[in-house]
């Protein structure tokens, strides 16, 4: 050491980079590998000495070269004071850190790449989110609740369906939550950062459905003093959902095929095809099967929105979700009406457990908004339910059936979660990092489900 200026020899300097737990590597001013410490040299598994003054491109494949050469042009130039990247290689997770040096004059003089092994801490995180999502799937899918085993194969396709942007057509008796499911399929979309437009098929009459779904041009008839979009360029990015598409018109069916199979709209009183980029999620209470064997449907656009079917089963099939959904409701409506968050007596309980629910999640979530305003003290009661509820009710009839659908349930399943995983591999580049970020799932979860489906 000099003991006037207090600086270390640079030995000394040398000696402290051997030593250090990171890997250091030092690239000159131009591009060559001018230190490698042996922290490096374990990380990465090479000796410096068979590597030291190469150009530190020349030892990348040419497309990785390439982002080299960028990132440190981008170092030279002083537009970035430091880069942070996270890389795999031999099943091992590197986070590199880039950082110019300069001398006391501002000149450039290197680029320092500080390396760390951080796989140990990737794959406790991946646990962690494994565990999440095990946790996750049991109690349902966004804002839908659900252990019951009627349900955990509807949450799996829902989950592939999300990935994915084929068209989807869900089915189920009133009350049981199709428009919860559109809208969780929007938000575990790509499209979530765009609107997502809903349309009751049944709510509009025949005159104003087509002019709402495709809008219309300027004095294309009496009052239309201005040319207004449709719902369809109005969703544009982004999602329609067209509820209760059994009662769309044959006239609209029409041009809903055209929609679908050409993704171009024409509005009323124009003829110029507008360009759209929707994805289409229809919705209907009734058997469309059947529809279309009575000629209300259209056989040819039943089959284009029947690409990815979810068939929702009613409550009464679902019976252990009943108490999980009470609760739910009971503690919205306590924070709403601003009451102390009730227990449900057992005999209310054994009620709401035993009932029918002909209007299924709707009913049960209107009969506890009613309890709970009707509520007097701290339980819920028995009196507090409709009369409904105190007395026998006759045996339901079978829930009409879902749509025939080739092959099994996990059949489905395992053809859209290979469809959706081998499109996030393509859009990354198949960086499998990258592209289980894309999917909304954990690196693990990736690894094993390709391992399952057979993906190289």
């Amino acid at each position: 050491m000099d003991g006037d200026k207090g600086t270390l020899d640079s030995s000394i300097y040398q000696a402290i980079l051997a030593c250090m737990g990171e890997g250091i590597i030092f690239v000159d001013k131009d591009d060559r590998l001018a230190y490698i410490n042996a922290a490096a040299e374990k990380i990465r598994n090479i000796r410096a000495e068979n590597y030291l003054g190469l150009n530190l491109s020349s030892i990348h494949s040419p497309q990785t070269a390439e982002r080299v050469r960028e990132l440190l042009a981008g170092m030279k130039r002083g537009a970035m004071p430091s880069c942070t990247k996270t890389i795999e290689v031999k099943e091992k997770i590197f986070e590199n850190c880039y950082y110019p040096i300069r001398d006391n004059s501002g000149n450039y003089v290197g680029t320092l790449l500080v390396s760390r092994d951080i796989t140990e801490k990737e794959l406790l995180k991946e646990e962690n989110l494994g565990l999440r999502e095990q946790v996750h799937s049991e109690l349902g899918f966004g804002d839908m609740i659900g252990k019951s085993p009627a349900m955990q194969p509807v949450f799996k396709v829902i989950h592939a369906a999300a990935a994915v942007d084929s068209t989807i057509l869900i089915t189920g008796e009133s009350g049981t939550g199709k428009e919860l499911v559109a809208l969780a399929i929007h938000e575990h979309s790509r499209r979530k950062n765009h609107p997502m437009i809903k349309v009751n098929c049944a709510a509009l009459p025949e005159t104003l459905l087509e002019s709402e779904l495709f809008g219309y041009e300027k004095g294309a008839f009496t009052g239309a003093v201005k040319e207004r979009k449709g719902k369809f360029e109005q969703a544009q990015g982004g999602s329609i959902f067209l509820d209760e598409i059994a009662e769309m018109p044959i006239a609209a069916q029409s041009k809903l095929l055209r929609v679908l199979q050409e993704r171009t709209v024409e509005r009323l009183g124009g003829n110029k095809e507008i360009k759209v980029d929707v994805r289409i999620i229809a919705a209907t209470n009734k058997d469309l099967r059947h529809e279309v064997d009575t000629r209300k449907f259209r056989e040819d656009l039943y089959y284009r929105l029947n690409v990815i079917p979810i068939h929702l089963p009613p409550l009464r099939e679902r019976r252990e979700d009943i108490q999980p959904l009470a609760q739910q409701f009971l503690n919205r409506f306590a924070e709403k009406m601003h009451k102390p968050v009730l227990e449900i007596a057992a005999n209310a309980n054994n009620a709401l457990m035993e009932y029918a629910y002909p209007g299924n999640i709707r009913e049960l979530e209107n009969t506890i908004e009613r309890a709970v305003a009707l509520s007097i003290g701290g339980e819920l009661r028995l009196e507090d339910l409709p009369l409904d509820f105190s007395r026998p009710l006759p045996a339901p009839s079978p829930s009409t059936p879902p749509p025939s659908v080739a092959g099994s349930l996990a059949t489905t399943v395992h053809r859209f979660e290979r469809s959706a995983i081998e499109e996030a591999l393509r859009a990354t580049g198949n960086r499998k990092g990258e592209a289980a970020k894309l999917l909304g799932i954990s690196r693990k979860t990736l690894w094993e489900k390709m391992k399952l489906l057979q993906i190289t």
